[in-house]
């Protein structure tokens, strides 16, 4: 509440409420105006951040829900194939500390195709074309360690070469496939 100076409804707190009405009455915060005008001139935006108790850390949930403006960014009728960032492209890029083995369906560290879908469904939302994800496997410390100090510096040093190949590479991959509201009958399953 404390981030809405002119607020819709004094006596209670309802975000989307205060969002849609921040939109309309050009009273958003400066820092959500400054972010939303650099997700606006960004062709790419990448997501860049630690696996953190199997996904995003808090504080990136939180600029969402900040920044992804209800009533401004998306509503009923702007979402999906038809969102606020149609056109645009998003990624996201992800550390771990746990090795690549760790990870996959039924391992011990869990899939990651499964603990991305929320964040990359959330872009989607939003009208982003979302690329594959980039995972960057070993990037230990805090205490944990898997392998010696020469062996994790040259992994880490594969690590970045990877990534620039991956950007590099990211005009000709091909974005993930998520339902639109065409993909959907009437009862609200997927069709095909």
């Amino acid at each position: 509440a404390r981030h809405y100076a002119d607020r819709a409804q004094s006596d209670r707190f309802a975000p989307l409420a205060e969002q849609r009405h921040a939109w309309h009455a050009d009273s958003l915060p400066e820092d959500v105006l400054k972010e939303i005008g650099n997700l606006e001139r960004a062709d790419l935006v990448i997501l860049q951040f630690p696996l953190w108790w199997h996904g995003p850390p808090a504080i990136l949930k939180g600029w969402m829900d900040r920044v992804f403006v209800s009533g401004g960014l998306y509503s009923s009728r702007m979402r999906y194939g038809t969102g606020y960032f149609k056109g645009r492209r998003a990624i996201v890029s992800v550390t771990t500390g746990a090795p690549r083995a760790a990870f996959g369906p039924g391992s011990r560290g869990g899939d990651f195709e499964t603990m991305l879908w929320p964040m990359q469904y959330s872009l989607h939302y939003m009208g982003f074309s979302v690329l594959p994800p980039f995972i960057s496997y070993g990037v230990q410390g805090h205490g944990y360690s898997y392998e010696d100090q020469s062996s994790l510096e040259e992994r880490l040093r594969g690590n970045l070469v990877a990534w620039s190949s991956h950007l590099a590479e990211l005009g000709d991959v091909e974005a993930l496939w998520f339902p639109d509201w065409p993909d959907w009958n009437e009862d609200g399953s997927a069709t095909g």
